[in-house]
């Protein structure tokens, strides 16, 4: 081998220096050993969850039954919760609710965004965004056309077609920071300084950016973000997800859903709204508790991360998957189509390879578990809590030997699953 190649002793060597390397024990793995490379997809389990779970069913709804609206924390979890993960997004903890999930969040804010507009009419964002964020702002446009208000909803091709229909009448700019199939970043300081030159506002979908990048929206002035809990956040299948609104543009109008929780004193079950200041006020009904009870075993975890340890460590795994993949599988046909620059990637790294859908699923049978995207692509979501170097360099061993042995062309894996 190259003596400048990567070796597992260079692994084991950066983990041994890494801060957050305890925070693995905290999570409930795949009992079959595999390795969970599906942090964009689905997050893995905080170990304590069945636990909380089942003390929330027997102590809660079968022995406080309604009292366990008042006598637990229930209706407090929405802010405690946003509260909690508020350092990871760079944000103030009072900007920051959990509620809903992202295609509701991403219609309410969205909608709020347009009320409040600073001038325009445009609402621009990539033709090639993630399908729900596309069909959230037709549906948004289609209900403003029926009422006959001016609405132009326009879709950039390219990354440089964004900058250039970027103008005086775009009112909102509406964009994914990472692309799900690529793992493109966007430089979201630059572009949203570029944006508010236009007075125009930003909305960010962090879906597949909160909970593996640095994120900083203070920093960056962000006007808006959104996005879900179960993928980095670690917070179980349909989790809620959640919303930061920048504090100067809090209370410039009454959220779009006003429901029961948004309400300043939902207690008092009065007949009109008043809607409770700050973000808290776009919650919407009575929230999913047994969700909301999962999500919070995550969010006592994040609690005690620090963010800068993070970005650090998610960009030492990152260089390390690239160089592992192209050190040993170029030569089987596989291709990393992910940014080499780490400042221009997303959570996840993305490689092609010919028969990438059979491949994902020969890998999750033989102990890796990953997720493929149409036409040939497969993402590996790299999280900096739960895994290592060594995780980088054992999940790329598999691929090397599953395509060298040609494992993957046996015809029960070439019914391919999401």
């Amino acid at each position: 081998m190259d003596q400048s190649a990567l070796k597992i002793t260079d692994c084991l060597k950066r983990d041994a220096s890494d801060p957050l390397r305890s925070f693995k024990d905290r999570f409930a793995l795949p009992p079959s050993g595999s390795i969970h490379f599906d942090a964009n997809s689905i997050g893995a389990m905080p170990k304590n969850a069945p636990e909380r779970v089942q003390r929330l069913l027997e102590e809660g709804w079968r022995k406080l039954s309604r009292r366990g609206w008042s006598e637990l924390d229930w209706l407090d979890k929405s802010k405690t919760m946003g509260a909690g993960i508020s350092h990871i997004l760079g944000a103030h903890q009072d900007d920051v609710v959990v509620c809903d999930n992202t295609t509701i969040n991403l219609f309410k804010i969205l909608s709020y965004a347009w009320r409040i507009r600073k001038n325009g009419s445009a609402i621009l964002t990539e033709a090639h965004n993630f399908p729900t964020d596309i069909f959230v702002a037709e549906g948004f446009k289609n209900l403003l056309d029926g009422f006959d208000v001016d609405c132009d909803l326009q879709f950039a091709e390219t990354r440089e077609d964004v900058h250039d229909q970027l103008g005086d009448d775009t009112a909102v700019l509406y964009l994914t920071h990472t692309d799900y199939r690529y793992s493109q970043r966007w430089d979201m300081s630059e572009l949203t300084k570029k944006a508010h030159e236009k007075n125009t506002l930003v909305i960010w979908d962090l879906s597949h950016s909160a909970g593996a990048l640095e994120i900083d929206l203070m920093g960056c002035n962000a006007d808006f973000a959104v996005g879900c809990g179960y993928k980095y956040l670690c917070g179980g299948p349909g989790s809620p997800a959640f919303i930061f609104i920048h504090p100067s543009h809090q209370n410039a109008a009454w959220p779009t859903i006003a429901g029961w929780l948004g309400h300043a004193d939902f207690f008092a079950f009065a007949n009109t709204f008043t809607p409770n200041p700050g973000v808290q006020g776009h919650n919407t009904g009575s929230p999913s508790i047994i969700a909301n009870e999962i999500f919070d075993c995550a969010v006592d975890i994040w609690r005690d991360v620090n963010i800068k340890d993070v970005g650090t460590k998610h960009r030492s795994l990152s260089e390390t998957v690239i160089q592992l993949i192209e050190q040993e599988c170029s030569h089987l046909g596989v291709s990393v189509i992910s940014p080499k620059n780490y400042f221009l990637q997303g959570g996840h790294i993305a490689f092609e390879h010919e028969g990438a859908g059979a491949l994902c699923e020969a890998l999750f049978e033989h102990g890796m578990i990953c997720s493929f995207r149409k036409p040939n692509s497969i993402r590996l979501g790299i999280s900096p809590l739960y895994h290592s170097h060594e995780d980088m360099w054992d999940g790329i061993q598999r691929i090397k030997q599953i395509i060298s042995s040609e494992v993957w062309r046996n015809p029960r894996f070439q019914k391919i699953t999401i």
